[in-house]
């Protein structure tokens, strides 16, 4: 049965493809309002940022836009991570599908280290004092995601949090969680676009990665551990760093995640799951992997570029986004093959390509 949903999230284009694929109706609000979720949403909002994170009063009044007569319930991505009070405004509105304002809030609070202490769940040294020695370590924004929250201890803005720096592959998992239990989604590696005030931004993804069965082992315990202890519901995600064969879990995304598209349809996994079902997964053969090319400059887009149909989240020409500015997304390149490792070759050479054609 069709069911009219609102998703949130700063790209909000993967989540509503595979929600409109399922049969669904979506309206959508996001950062960007690119071209081709425009084609799919029934409706598209787009609401500001400043670096990276949401305007409260900008979001407020597109939302109230919004007719809500019918509308089954609203599912979010990254846009509320360091403002998770504003989803219980959204609460008053219309039902949440997914983790609460207070799931979201401890997951993005300096006491979910707490947390994974008395859970015995490994992660990095990390602390609120700034430390003596700091040439090893981070300093990182409560809240922040996508990477562009952490920097060098020495740049810390005031309110930030100090993380002992670990060299190391970064990884992810993509789980599913009724509440009590879990299920396996994926394991992911982490791609970065480092600049030099921005070292660990986040850039994409790359699927169906094998891991030895110790960290197999180790992130599923965790997944486990912290679905119990947070009633988790839905998709959600762990980030970590590997080294050798220790995982150290860098933080909890208790909401849809952007490496939700690396794998066949999941939104009716997350729908149920969110109503405490677990039920089977969508099986696929291939290796899906996805890269977020960033402007090196500011740039402008022709308006008859012809853009490779392994391309996504493409410039919205009716709001005058064929100017790019430096550092800030132009598109997604898309890649998919047998193996994680031809996935990745595939893709960087779709992204050099690409760039090749915008000169």
């Amino acid at each position: 049965m069709q069911k009219k949903l609102i998703i949130a999230a700063t790209s909000a284009r993967a989540y509503t493809k595979a929600a409109c694929a399922s049969g669904d109706e979506v309206i959508t609000l996001d950062a960007f309002a690119d071209a081709d979720l425009n084609s799919i949403a029934s409706e598209t909002y787009q609401v500001k940022i400043q670096d990276w994170q949401i305007e409260i009063d900008d979001f407020k009044r597109q939302f109230v836009k919004i007719d809500f007569t019918n509308v089954h319930g609203f599912c979010y991505g990254s846009l509320f991570d360091a403002v998770p009070e504003l989803l219980n405004w959204v609460a008053t509105k219309v039902p949440i599908i997914g983790n609460s304002a207070e799931t979201l809030k401890k997951a993005k609070s300096f006491s979910f280290f707490e947390l994974l202490d008395t859970l015995d769940i490994v992660h990095p040294k990390v602390s609120l004092d700034y430390p003596q020695a700091p040439d090893r370590w981070l300093s990182k924004s409560v809240g922040g995601c996508g990477g562009t929250h952490v920097k060098l201890a020495k740049e810390y803005d005031l309110g930030d949090y100090f993380q002992k720096e670990i060299i190391g592959e970064p990884v992810s998992m993509l789980f599913v969680a009724n509440g009590k239990e879990t299920q396996l989604v994926g394991f992911n590696r982490q791609l970065v676009a480092p600049t030099i005030g921005l070292p660990y931004r986040y850039a994409g993804a790359v699927g169906s990665l094998q891991l030895p069965d110790s960290v197999v082992k180790a992130f599923c315990n965790a997944a486990k551990k912290l679905t119990n202890a947070m009633g988790l519901l839905g998709i959600n995600s762990l980030d970590a760093v590997l080294h050798d064969e220790t995982l150290s879990i860098l933080e909890l995304n208790p909401r849809l995640s952007a490496s939700f598209e690396l794998y066949p349809n999941l939104w009716d996994v997350h729908l149920q799951a969110c109503n405490g079902i677990l039920t089977s997964l969508p099986i696929s053969n291939s290796t899906h992997a996805k890269l977020t090319i960033f402007a090196d400059e500011d740039i402008v887009i022709d308006r008859g570029f012809a853009w490779p149909n392994w391309t996504a989240d493409l410039p919205n020409q009716d709001l005058a986004r064929n100017r790019i500015l430096k550092d800030t997304p132009i598109c997604t390149v898309l890649a998919e093959a047998e193996t994680a490792e031809l996935a990745y070759i595939n893709l960087l050479e779709r992204a050099k390509q690409l760039r090749e054609m915008m000169k």
